[in-house]
């Protein structure tokens, strides 16, 4: 009898992993808020955000550190993607794996004076699907203290979830036109989800 009910416990335990609501197998889900403040910076060379980086590759971005003149929205470091357009992806190497995001803090950096900025994101879903939001970041005009430049902040909803790409691009937000700057992002908010184990 002692035999039996170890082996039915040992049969429950191993059900409960496998099984969940309605015989669906929940994800792995991973919360980070991203600040970058981590990653090596070297005065002057290209630092580039390692591949794998809290899950996610980064293509064109790299750390940055703050120099006085747009705040970073924590401490001193941030992702920048000079000339304004780049992605961040689920690695090739991990199929199995979706994001949601749901915030960061943005600047466009190109200056004083600087036009609007208006900031193109398109977010590649895993089902194939392709949204799109344009952000603006306002124009910067001379005589103000550098320390009174700072990011701003949003949030994203539902329709940002199940990514595996997000890119961005930036141009004026008058006319369309190059606007010959780089883009901050800091303190990235999401969720990596992992199926992996389905």
């Amino acid at each position: 009898m002692q035999k039996l009910l170890t082996i039915i416990i040992a049969c429950i335990g191993v059900n409960a992993a496998l099984s969940t609501d309605g015989g669906y197998c929940k994800p792995t889900l991973t919360d980070y808020v991203v600040k970058y403040d981590d990653l090596p910076w070297v005065e002057g060379s290209f630092n580039p955000i390692s591949p794998h980086y809290y899950g996610l590759s980064y293509i064109t971005f790299q750390v940055d550190q703050f120099d006085g003149f747009i705040q970073p929205a924590s401490a001193k470091q941030y992702a920048m993607t000079f000339g304004g357009s780049g992605n961040i992806t689920i690695p090739d190497s991990t199929p199995k794996q979706s994001f949601d995001l749901h915030s960061f803090s943005y600047a466009c950096n190109s200056g004083v004076p600087q036009p609007e900025c208006a900031i193109s994101m398109w977010g590649w879903k895993e089902s194939g699907k392709v949204i799109h939001r344009t952000l603006n970041f306002p124009r910067l005009d001379p005589g103000y203290e550098p320390k009174d430049f700072v990011m701003n902040r949003t949030r994203f909803g539902y329709d940002w979830s199940d990514l595996k790409s997000v890119g961005f691009s930036i141009a004026r937000g008058d006319n369309g036109e190059n606007i010959y700057g780089g883009l901050m992002i800091d303190d990235l908010s999401y969720t990596i989800k992992d199926e992996s184990g389905c």
